[in-house]
């Protein structure tokens, strides 16, 4: 960082201190937790991640001179060919301040890079990993990373391939959310408003898991949950109402006339299972243009 104005300004809000709980907390060290800046200060300083691992992530420096392929396209066939000498090779994959490093050798050889990444970031950046989080996994036993659950799983037909797969636990969550929106202190307000209420958690959990292995099993367990909590909602707005009146509110959806959901008006209830459902192409991803630095990639 060249501009002085910048970095003062970086450093007054480290040392600002935190707000929580009408308590101020001061911050000797790292980042605050939740803070705006703090995901691109963490950004900046486990770039050095990318640059220890430049031959299996994106070859900036051309290794021989008459190598006409990109750096994306060196650091693939590197991998390959360590892989194939057996040679050990590691490819980070990082969003902000979480990352997973993949290694194609044995259980001593991560346990020995992940003492020697930790010994790196500590002499190159003054960053300490978490002994707690960092963790050794094998890929079979699965491991989860932003959410997801990644796993090595066996077929007999075709053997051991990669899955991503919906994590038990944030079904669970999603679902002590529902609840929780469909307690008796929110019985005052309309269907419509609570189904308005409901739909922006439905539809952005269904589009953040949509590309997972049997998503589609898991958002039609999901749908029938949700739709047992609001007919339970609905009556204990109206204890004195009979079933018919209650489920009058079940009508046919304006998107499928077939089915049946709980409606009200023009407002009805998001259905987990209409999401398109399907696995995850790399072929979609494009180097955006704020992530390339003369003509590489950047943090």
């Amino acid at each position: 960082m060249a501009d002085r104005r910048v970095t003062r300004l970086i450093g007054q809000f480290l040392k600002a201190g935190v707000l929580s709980e009408e308590q101020f907390l001061r911050t000797d060290a790292g980042t605050p937790q939740g803070g705006i800046l703090s995901p691109l200060l963490a950004n900046i300083a486990l770039s050095a991640i990318e640059e220890r691992y430049e031959r299996w992530v994106y070859q900036r420096t051309k290794a021989h001179a008459d190598r006409r392929c990109d750096g994306r396209t060196a650091a693939g066939r590197a991998r390959y060919w360590d892989r194939m000498a057996g040679r050990c090779a590691f490819l980070p994959v990082r969003y902000a301040d979480d990352f997973v490093v993949l290694v194609s050798g044995t259980r001593e050889d991560a346990v020995a890079e992940k003492a020697a990444l930790a010994d790196y970031l500590r002499q190159t950046m003054g960053v300490e990993l978490s002994p707690e989080k960092t963790k050794v996994t094998a890929i079979t036993e699965g491991f989860e990373f932003l959410g997801f659950r990644f796993v090595m799983h066996w077929d007999k037909r075709y053997g051991y391939g990669p899955r991503i797969e919906i994590p038990k636990a944030k079904a669970m969550n999603l679902r002590r959310k529902v609840k929780a929106c469909t307690g008796t202190r929110s019985t005052p307000c309309s269907l419509a408003t609570k189904l308005q209420e409901l739909n922006p958690i439905l539809r952005g959990w269904a589009n953040y898991y949509r590309h997972c292995a049997y998503a589609g099993r898991v958002f039609t367990s999901l749908d029938w949950y949700t739709g047992m909590r609001i007919e339970r909602w609905l009556r204990k707005k109206r204890p004195k109402a009979r079933s018919g009146d209650i489920w009058a509110a079940h009508q046919p959806s304006a998107r499928r006339p077939t089915r049946r959901l709980w409606r009200e008006g023009m407002v009805e209830q998001h259905m987990l299972a209409w999401t398109s459902v399907c696995r995850f192409r790399l072929a979609w991803m494009d180097m955006p243009d704020f992530a390339l630095s003369s003509g590489g990639p950047g943090a």
